[in-house]
């Protein structure tokens, strides 16, 4: 899915970008934490070499959705398709006997600003708990949460970037991002209804 935000001089397209992976003879294809961890690499790898910026993603057992900004679709579904062969490469090697079938979602929204932007990234770190992986959503670890609260950088997320909009401070940002996933909970999907990826989630997750 794309989201695009108009910029001061130019457009900026803002990427929810949901990579739905079908069942295999191994099961899910992020159904542990090797795999999980390999797809951010790989992630990693492909946006740095197109200077994509990620805003948030969330990595479940059977899907990972990401949250990006570049200044062309091209770039991002150059990333995405990079990403997208490399851990297929990697997967049918671990589990040669699978019969998986890899896709790509895109979708483009217009008219997104940073506070919605972040508002669909907490929906992002939401999607563990509201599908019963996790109690709580600083309790998964396989979302950009852990970065946005500096417990983690992998280098993918760059949490400066709405920190410092979110507050003058450091300390006082990381205040706010966790009163602000607070707020998110009671409200469930409604700040993230037009966006049809996030409402479409398979229900095979657990």
């Amino acid at each position: 899915m794309y989201i695009q935000e108009k910029g001061a001089n130019r457009n900026i397209c803002q990427q929810v970008c949901c990579i739905t992976f079908g069942e295999t003879s191994s099961g899910p294809v992020f159904g542990n934490e090797i795999e999980k961890k390999r797809f951010l690499d790989m992630l990693l790898n492909a946006i740095q070499d197109l200077k994509i910026n990620v805003y948030a993603y969330c990595v479940l057992d059977y899907e990972a959705y990401i949250l990006a900004t570049a200044d062309g679709r091209k770039k991002i579904r150059l990333a995405m398709q990079k990403t997208k062969q490399q851990f297929q490469e990697h997967y049918r090697k671990r589990f040669p006997e699978s019969k998986e079938k890899f896709q790509i979602e895109y979708e483009w929204l217009k008219g997104y600003d940073m506070k919605q932007i972040m508002q669909l990234g907490i929906a992002f770190h939401f999607l563990p708990v509201r599908y019963n992986y996790v109690q709580m959503p600083e309790d998964y670890w396989w979302t950009s949460l852990k970065e946005y609260e500096l417990r983690y950088r992998s280098g993918i997320i760059r949490p400066e970037i709405f920190l410092t909009k979110l507050a003058g401070s450091q300390k006082q940002a990381l205040r706010k991002i966790k009163a602000l996933h607070r707020q998110a909970q009671p409200e469930g999907e409604r700040p993230y209804r037009d966006v049809s990826i996030y409402k479409n989630v398979s229900e095979k997750k657990k």
